[in-house]
């Protein structure tokens, strides 16, 4: 158990969280990362959070996966870079992240970094849907409907018979 926030000294504990990222610690280089993208700290560093989001995230840990996705979406730190928001967003989605799953869903409906395919946008928001945090439902649910009404009946049958199978490959 953690001592409460106010009992923690800030100096010695990045330091151990520096320690632990440089040994290899995927939860330590996520928080690292996390520090510098806000400037919790140290000071507001996003190209150093892409380094340490980037050695989590390719470790599996997947909300480094989804930071660094949408660091290369909004170009923070780096330029922008479609085809890596969808390469590392797909990574977080196929490990069960929701909402890596819903902005991947986004990302084909858009078009952006992929080819543009409504099917697969469904199907990737429909597996967003049961997991996805309460302030992300409404958005997630306009574009739902966006993606069926350009869906005919044919490929919802085949969106509806993909969506129980989260952790498949697309």
């Amino acid at each position: 158990m953690m001592p409460p926030s106010d009992q923690i000294d800030p100096e010695r504990y990045l330091a151990l969280l520096q320690a632990l990222a440089k040994e290899g610690n995927a939860k330590a280089q996520h928080n690292l990362g996390a520090m510098h993208l806000k400037g919790l700290g140290v000071p507001r560093d996003p190209a150093r959070a892409l380094i340490w989001f980037r050695k989590a995230a390719e470790q599996g840990e997947t909300l480094s996966q989804h930071n660094l996705a949408t660091l290369y979406l909004r170009g923070i730190g780096v330029a922008k870079d479609p085809e890596q928001a969808f390469y590392w967003f797909r990574r977080a989605a196929l490990a069960g992240d929701a909402k890596s799953a819903h902005c991947l869903g986004a990302l084909y409906f858009e078009g952006l970094g992929t080819a543009r395919d409504p099917v697969r946008a469904m199907i990737w928001l429909s597996r967003a849907e049961s997991g996805v945090p309460e302030a992300y439902r409404e958005e997630l649910q306009q574009a739902l409907e966006l993606a069926r009404q350009e869906l005919d009946a044919a490929s919802m049958a085949y969106v509806e018979e993909r969506v129980p199978h989260p952790g498949e490959d697309d």
